[in-house]
């Protein structure tokens, strides 16, 4: 009866031990998550900033401009000529100048043939002119003897035969006398050729020719060209042959500057337009025109030297109120971003009458005060706000 009893006691023990346990349990999983909910941790919300680009402006203005177009070429001489020896014989002489890279003066002796053999002729040309001509003033006697004779003898008629008045003599009398005056002329013209002189003031490319040499008629001796005559021949894009300017008449007009490095220092030159070439180069689709140089007083090179290369600038037709900006700020298609008054950008469709390689002439699409974008953006849209650099506007 008693291990009955204490049996049930033990078992209600346990009873209520599980209950108290469970409960305790309860209880504390309760109290964990008041205390959770009262120490939970607040996440801070993160405030995302809107990123505004900062671009590099240019305000424009209008005014007119001249249209600079850029271009370049070798100098050459105006004038270049080879000399031949028109009479043949043994060399006798030569100029101190006559060499390769020589300068010489207009009228000066280049070469001396050996003239008497020439000299020899020319006196025999000189005997039978005078004979020729002795000859026909004695037919022209002749022949007015013959006028009287008849007028005495023919009543002062006509005669019927030209032989009574010696007419055919006279007629052979003349073109004898003719031709010796011509035979003479030509035999001084070979005496004179014997001295081969410069036709004007040039530089020698080559001489062909010494002392003691035997020359035959045609044989080339030198190589002349101008040094004074001076032309540069410029080559034009077509674009940039539109844009010269002409006056009334159609002559190229604008001033025309070269430019040309020797040694360290860079020399100037005007130029003044000489011609230009009529047809269009078909390999090339280029025009070109040539420029006589000016001389340039108290230089150390008055002139360029002949084959130096030279930058050449030629002033040409003048735009009236164009805007001018860099080349970097065109978008495709011709348009450019401008910056509104809000600092909001919008896009223009422009008018580009010319391009160069830096910059583009804008005649329509932009107002002077205009702030036109130069810095790229990536995903441009209109509206789209924008923050100017200070520091780039400034400048």
């Amino acid at each position: 009866m008693n291990e009955r009893a204490e049996a049930d006691r033990k078992t209600q023990v346990k009873a209520v031990a599980s209950f108290v346990l469970i409960l305790a349990i309860i209880v504390g999983t309760v109290l964990g998550i008041v205390l959770l909910v009262i120490n939970k941790r607040v996440a801070k919300e993160d405030v995302k900033q809107r990123v505004v680009p900062t671009v590099e402006i240019v305000v424009v203005t209008g005014a007119d401009h001249t249209v600079k177009i850029p271009t370049q070429g070798v100098v050459e001489s105006a004038r270049e000529t080879l000399l031949a020896a028109e009479v043949g014989g043994r060399v006798m002489e030569i100029s101190p100048s006559f060499k390769q890279g020589g300068v010489v003066k207009k009228g000066e002796r280049l070469v001396q043939i050996d003239p008497a053999d020439y000299r020899a002729a020319l006196a025999a040309a000189e005997v039978r002119r005078a004979e020729a001509e002795l000859a026909l003033e004695l037919e022209r006697a002749r022949v007015e003897q013959a006028k009287l004779d008849w007028e005495k003898l023919g009543s002062g008629s006509d005669p019927l035969n030209p032989l009574v008045l010696r007419e055919p003599y006279l007629a052979a009398a003349e073109a004898s006398a003719a031709s010796s005056i011509e035979a003479a002329a030509k035999a001084w013209r070979d005496v004179e050729r014997t001295e081969i002189l410069a036709p004007f003031d040039a530089g020698l490319r080559s001489a062909n020719a010494e002392v003691g040499a035997v020359v035959a008629p045609g044989t080339m001796v030198a190589e002349l060209y101008a040094s004074g005559d001076l032309e540069v021949r410029l080559p034009l894009s077509l674009e940039d042959f539109g844009f010269l300017a002409r006056d009334a008449d159609g002559k190229v007009t604008g001033e025309i500057v070269l430019k040309g490095k020797i040694g360290a220092e860079e020399f100037l030159w005007k130029a003044e337009t000489a011609r230009v070439d009529p047809e269009i180069a078909r390999e090339t689709l280029s025009a070109h025109i040539a420029v006589k140089v000016l001389p340039t007083e108290g230089s150390a090179f008055p002139l360029p030297p002949v084959g130096l290369f030279v930058n050449a600038e030629i002033a040409g037709k003048t735009l009236g109120d164009v805007k001018e900006i860099p080349r970097r700020a065109l978008l495709e298609g011709n348009r450019a971003i401008v910056v509104m008054a809000d600092n909001k950008i919008a896009f223009r469709d422009l008018t580009i009458p010319r391009l160069t390689r830096d910059t583009a002439l804008v005649s329509g699409g932009l107002e002077a005060g205009d702030r036109v974008v130069l810095t790229r953006l990536s995903a441009p849209v209109s509206g789209m706000e924008v923050e100017i650099d200070a520091e780039k506007e400034d400048e």
